[in-house]
C-alpha cells in the first residue's frame, strides 16, 4: 500500500480516505483489541476510571482534509481554555460510544450527525479525570456554519490533517503529576496550543496511519 506523501505544500494524495479507513479500528470489531492508553491495572491500582466517554474526531470530507478542533469555554470548571475534539460522559439513553460522539458534537457545534459517516475507533484513553474516553474517527461533510453551545464551546477552529499527520510539528514538553514528571507532546497551531489527551489522540492517529 503507498504512503501517504508529505510535501513542502503539507499537500496529502489522493487516497487518504483509504488510508485513513483502513488505519482505525473497524466499528464492527468494537473495542476488542484497542490498545489502552494509560491503564491502570486493578492488582496496581485499586480505583479505576468508572465513567465511560466518548469524543468525536471529526475531518472534514474535501480535497484537502482538515481535523475540527473545539476551545473550550473558558468559564468550565475543568479543562478551561483547553483545545478540544467535541465529546463528552455517555449517557443513559446513548446507544453506544459512536451515539455519545454525534449526540456530543450536535449540542456543542451543532453538527448534524446526518452530515457524519463514522468511520471507527482510535486507541482508548484512560484519564486521570475518572474517564474512559474512546475517540470515533468520521467523515464530515462541511456544514454552513457551526451552531456553537457557548456554555461549553468558546471557539471553532480546524486544522489540516496533513499538519496533523507531521511529526515534524509536534514539540516535547516536561510537565508534573502527583510528584511525577513525564513528558507530553503539543502542536502549536495559528495561536492555538494543542496538547494533552487531543495531541495524544491525534498522534494515535499519525502512527496508525504510518507516515513516519
Amino acid at each position: 500500500m503507498p504512503r501517504l506523501r508529505r510535501t513542502r505544500d503539507c499537500h496529502l494524495n489522493v487516497d487518504w480516505r483509504d488510508r485513513l479507513i483502513g488505519a482505525v479500528a473497524p466499528l464492527t470489531q468494537g473495542v476488542r483489541g484497542l490498545h489502552v492508553n494509560n491503564f491502570r491495572p486493578a492488582d496496581e491500582y485499586p480505583v479505576r476510571p468508572g465513567r465511560t466517554a466518548a469524543v468525536l474526531v471529526p475531518i472534514l470530507d474535501q480535497e484537502e482534509p482538515e481535523i475540527v478542533l473545539t476551545l473550550r469555554a473558558h468559564h468550565l470548571a475543568q479543562h478551561a481554555g483547553q483545545v478540544s475534539f467535541p465529546g463528552g460522559a455517555a449517557e443513559e439513553q446513548d446507544a453506544s460510544a459512536v451515539a455519545t460522539a454525534l449526540r456530543e458534537a450536535q449540542e456543542e457545534i451543532g453538527l448534524d450527525p446526518a452530515r457524519v459517516q463514522a468511520v471507527g475507533f482510535l486507541d482508548r484513553f484512560d484519564t486521570i479525570s475518572d474517564y474512559r474516553v474512546l475517540p470515533v474517527v468520521g467523515l464530515v461533510r462541511p456544514p454552513e456554519r457551526w451552531i456553537v453551545d457557548p456554555s461549553e464551546v468558546a471557539e471553532v477552529f480546524t486544522l489540516p490533517l496533513s499538519v496533523a499527520l507531521d511529526p515534524e510539528r509536534y514539540r516535547q514538553r516536561e510537565a508534573e503529576r502527583g510528584g511525577e514528571r513525564f513528558k507530553l507532546h503539543y502542536l502549536d497551531w495559528q495561536g492555538h496550543s494543542i496538547w494533552g489527551l487531543t495531541a495524544a489522540m491525534m498522534r494515535n492517529l499519525l502512527n496508525r496511519m504510518s507516515i513516519e
